[in-house]
């Protein structure tokens, strides 16, 4: 459990970290909650998933409990640090709560989302580092390949879903994208590592 409270923990700090940075680095009529969180969840969601890649490795008892749980905690810490963020930095922006319940809910789907790569690449791999560097670099490497092809393809990866989660203008037109994101690269990956990991020997 140490390992997982250690990443936990610089993850955490580097979230209230970034929010606390985005908000004094933009200019005053820019700053909101949107901007501010979309920031804290984004370097969050680097870390998270190193937990889950871990836990994976190591086939751990109740291990989406475990990671899950993780995911849940860290995103709430991170709507936490941009709320006192905003209610602490001094604002001219006319919109400084737009979108707020959709973050709010974006926060927690979107680490929810960041963990199962872990898991899954942790399942996939049995070995923890090899997991946590793949939750960065398959996943970046075809959003920036979608992202060439067309902005509404990126919704297909987690990190172009994600955007739309954390600046709030997620929209009904996004949900068959995001469930055909979270089938390949939640679901199928999992169950992909599942059977992999079973058929290696303990």
């Amino acid at each position: 459990m140490r390992t997982y409270r250690v990443i936990a923990g610089v993850t955490g700090v580097v979230g209230v970290l970034g929010a606390v940075g985005s908000q004094v680095a933009t200019v005053s009529a820019d700053r909101t909650f949107a901007t501010t969180s979309t920031v804290a969840q984004s370097l969050i969601s680097i870390g998270v998933p190193f937990i889950g890649a871990v836990a994976g490795a190591r086939r751990e008892k109740s291990l989406y409990k475990l990671a899950f749980g993780y995911a849940v905690g860290m995103a709430a810490l991170g709507l936490i640090a941009s709320i006192l963020v905003v209610l602490l930095v001094p604002s001219t922006s006319n919109d400084l709560w737009q979108h707020a319940p959709m973050i709010v809910i974006g926060s927690f789907v979107t680490q929810l989302v960041a963990q199962s790569l872990g898991t899954g690449f942790g399942l996939l791999t049995g070995r923890g580092v090899i997991a946590s560097i793949l939750t960065i670099v398959p996943p970046l490497g075809v959003y920036f390949v979608l992202a060439a092809i067309g902005p509404g393809v990126r919704r297909l990866t987690p990190y172009g879903s994600a955007q739309l989660w954390w600046k709030g203008t997620f929209s009904g037109a996004d949900v068959l994208p995001f469930l055909v994101m979270v089938a390949i690269w939640g679901v199928a990956l999992n169950v992909l590592g599942l059977y992999v990991a079973r058929s290696r020997p303990a």
